[in-house]
C-alpha cells in the first residue's frame, strides 16, 4: 500500500475539453460516515425525556444515550 502513489487532484481547468476525472482512470470514493445535526433517536429522547421529567439536564443526558433511552421508556411504560 504504501508504495502506491495517489493520484494527483486537478483543478476543472486542468481538464481537456469535455475532459473528466474518470477520462484518467481515476476513481475517488467519499465515506461520511457521521451527518450533520441531531439523529432521529436523539431527538425522541429528548422529546419523551423533556415531556416526562421537564428537565433539560436530563433531557440532555437521555439525548445522549438516544435509543437506549428510548427502548428503556418503551419498556417500562
Amino acid at each position: 500500500m504504501a508504495d502506491r502513489i495517489k493520484p494527483e487532484r486537478m483543478r476543472p481547468e486542468d481538464y481537456e475539453d469535455g475532459g473528466s476525472p474518470m477520462s484518467r482512470g481515476a476513481t475517488y470514493v467519499r465515506k461520511e460516515i457521521v451527518s450533520k445535526g441531531v439523529g432521529f433517536g436523539s431527538a425522541l429522547a429528548i422529546a419523551i425525556s423533556f415531556t416526562t421529567h421537564q428537565s433539560v439536564l436530563w433531557a440532555i443526558i437521555h439525548g445522549f444515550f438516544s435509543w437506549f433511552y428510548v427502548i428503556y421508556y418503551v419498556l417500562t411504560r
